[in-house]
């Protein structure tokens, strides 16, 4: 095993992914930004698990919510405004390079981390179905961030993943990729 969690874009039916990330614990930020829109659990497409344990999200809302809050977040003088725009520059450029990976959800694979620590009482199905209230907490308090627009992001809110926001350059960082160790590059 590879220890990674794996994103895809996928189309309607989820017969047709597309590699488009991979990354190892901790499930990026930015995942859980493009898989807020329109999100669900549904069955993986690596594992036989009798249990719902990935999770998809519409593809164009998430990534037009991820960039808008890239732009709001140039306006926040707390944060490093030059990797902001590194992170959205490279975003902008994958998806204007691999436009065939454009699709209807944006679906994760993070069954892999999750076995890494499941146990009876944290079994891997909890696990996926913690990161998917997460998400959709993430989404909604971006969703009222971006409706108000504050002037100061770290005054409006005490959520972890704006301390980590904070303190962490890298928190935003974008992993885009051609090939993940699981690739459904010819489904």
């Amino acid at each position: 095993m590879a220890n990674r969690a794996y994103l895809y874009s996928a189309s309607e039916d989820l017969r047709k992914l597309r590699d488009v990330s991979e990354s190892r614990y901790p499930i990026p930020f930015f995942y859980k930004v493009l898989l807020g829109e329109d999100t669900s659990v549904c069955n993986s497409r690596i594992w036989e698990y009798e249990h719902p344990i990935a999770i998809k999200g519409d593809f164009q809302k998430g990534l037009d919510k991820l960039n808008a809050f890239f732009d709001y977040l140039q306006t926040q003088d707390a944060l490093d405004k030059e990797v902001i725009a590194v992170y959205q520059a490279e975003t902008k450029a994958f998806w204007e390079k691999e436009k065939e990976r454009v699709d209807k959800y944006f679906f994760l694979e993070g069954g892999e981390l999750f076995d890494l620590t499941a146990s009876e009482d944290d079994p891997i199905e909890k696990q996926n179905a913690d990161l998917y209230k997460e998400i959709k907490g993430i989404s909604q308090l971006i969703t009222q961030i971006m409706r108000e627009k504050p002037k100061n992001i770290f005054d409006f809110s005490d959520a972890y993943w704006l301390k980590s926001l904070k303190k962490e350059k890298e928190y935003l960082a974008v992993y885009w990729t051609h090939v993940t160790y699981f690739s459904f590059n010819k489904s």
